[in-house]
């Protein structure tokens, strides 16, 4: 289907910067995406989530906006993508958490129990000697899991700033943990399967 003139111009007036042409078409089309992806996901809150992000990405590119169908079309199919691509991750997450609960599972009964508690405490210990806000936003994504989105706006910092502080308390948490355990083989997965065991058991980190 070819776009018709309305689209022509809706399109043209939004890569402009025409932000009440924008506006007319946030009001138009977003009710009737969120039920659309309502009726796929049945959740609402995702529903919202996804269209947000589609039509807030539409302004934010829209120099780039190179629409060859209908207005309608792109948006219900861009929207239909994005719901699939999310349930994909959602699935492949899904699935690593599965597995490292059945590897928890396992290292739980392997494990000597002196061995087990030395390495959680040591854990502890590393996470308590980080730096308080790298520590803050440590606990609030692999202890308390939240998303890096939520602890930006919580902190009011940005996702960048979040991904930054977490991988630098990874890269510490991995050093010291060698440190203390050389011997510690795929330190990588041992460290995930402790962070699981930590979750699950809801110890009590105190944020300073």
């Amino acid at each position: 289907m070819k776009l018709d003139i309305s689209d022509k111009e809706i399109i043209l007036a939004i890569k402009e910067g025409d932000r009440d042409a924008y506006s007319k078409l946030y009001i138009l089309y977003y009710d009737r995406l969120c039920k659309y992806v309502y009726s796929l996901s049945s959740d609402y809150k995702q529903a919202e989530d996804i269209v947000q992000d589609l039509l807030i990405g539409l302004w934010i590119n829209r120099g780039k906006l190179n629409i060859k169908t209908s207005l309608n079309n792109y948006l219900y199919r861009a929207v239909h993508n994005k719901f699939i691509n999310l349930y994909k991750k959602n699935v492949r997450e899904q699935s690593f958490i599965n597995s490292i609960h059945r590897e928890a599972i396992i290292e739980l009964e392997c494990f000597e129990r002196d061995i087990k508690e030395g390495r959680l405490i040591a854990l502890e210990r590393v996470i308590e000697q980080l730096p308080p806000k790298r520590k803050e936003v440590f606990i609030l994504s692999k202890l308390n899991n939240y998303k890096y989105k939520e602890i930006a706006k919580m902190l009011k910092i940005s996702e960048s700033t979040v991904e930054s502080q977490i991988r630098k308390a990874m890269i510490t948490i991995r050093g010291e943990m060698h440190k203390l355990s050389p011997d510690f083989e795929n330190i990588k997965n041992h460290i995930a399967i402790i962070f699981f065991i930590l979750y699950t058991h809801r110890l009590d980190f105190i944020i300073s």
